[in-house]
């Protein structure tokens, strides 16, 4: 991925934050030669013993994608934030210059990984009850795996296996006007949020705080 000096986000919590908020990941493999990628959500899990960290999904066990991720020690995920368009308008000094184009604000996370297919009631499920509590958790009620019938449960795992992913190396860039000027930065921040596009306006604020 290009990344600029100044998009170039190397804090963990950035890029966990990231997968966390966006858990939406496309993961790409080769077989045979040919490139596949497929859109599946993941759970950040860490090895308390070891510090290391994986991701955790499940998928379809008819996805075409899984002979390519049964032991494979190159895969990519590429986790996206909101983005957005930037119109030229939202930088005050437009109005003195005119020398602004439009451009495109966004956070994009490159995980580099080893896989493995794991094909076990017990995984999938703590992936399941993992993930949802995740995503539940902001909700008045959550619902829990366990608010479904266990048989119902059952019918539906079988059609589906665990994925597990070492996590490598990575690349990410925040790229949200960092080299404006704070004129043109606050504008932009105004700008989203008038426009009501208030997550990236405040991805703007927050990788420009003073």
């Amino acid at each position: 991925m290009y990344i600029p000096k100044h998009y170039n986000e190397d804090s963990w919590d950035q890029k966990e934050s990231l997968i966390v908020h966006h858990p939406l990941g496309t993961v790409v493999t080769m077989d045979s030669g040919k490139i596949i990628a497929n859109h599946i959500p993941f759970y950040l899990h860490r090895d308390d013993a070891t510090g290391k960290r994986y991701l955790h999904a499940h998928m379809a066990k008819k996805n075409h994608q899984i002979p390519s991720l049964l032991q494979n020690d190159n895969v990519l995920v590429i986790f996206q934030s909101s983005d957005s368009y930037i119109t030229p308008s939202y930088y005050p000094e437009k109005q003195k210059t005119h020398k602004f184009v439009p451009t495109w604000d966004f956070a994009a996370l490159h995980v580099y990984g080893k896989s493995r297919i794991v094909d076990d009631f017990d995984f999938v499920r703590g992936q399941l009850v993992n993930f949802t509590n995740q995503n539940e958790s902001t909700r008045e009620k959550p619902w829990k795996v366990t608010d479904a019938p266990e048989g119902y449960l059952k019918i539906m795992q079988r059609a589906i296996t665990g994925l597990e992913i070492e996590i490598g190396d990575t690349e990410c860039k925040y790229k949200f006007e960092q080299k404006m000027s704070r004129e043109n930065i606050d504008g932009v921040i105004q700008g989203l949020a008038h426009d009501g596009v208030a997550e990236v306006s405040a991805l703007v604020e927050s990788c420009n705080k003073e």
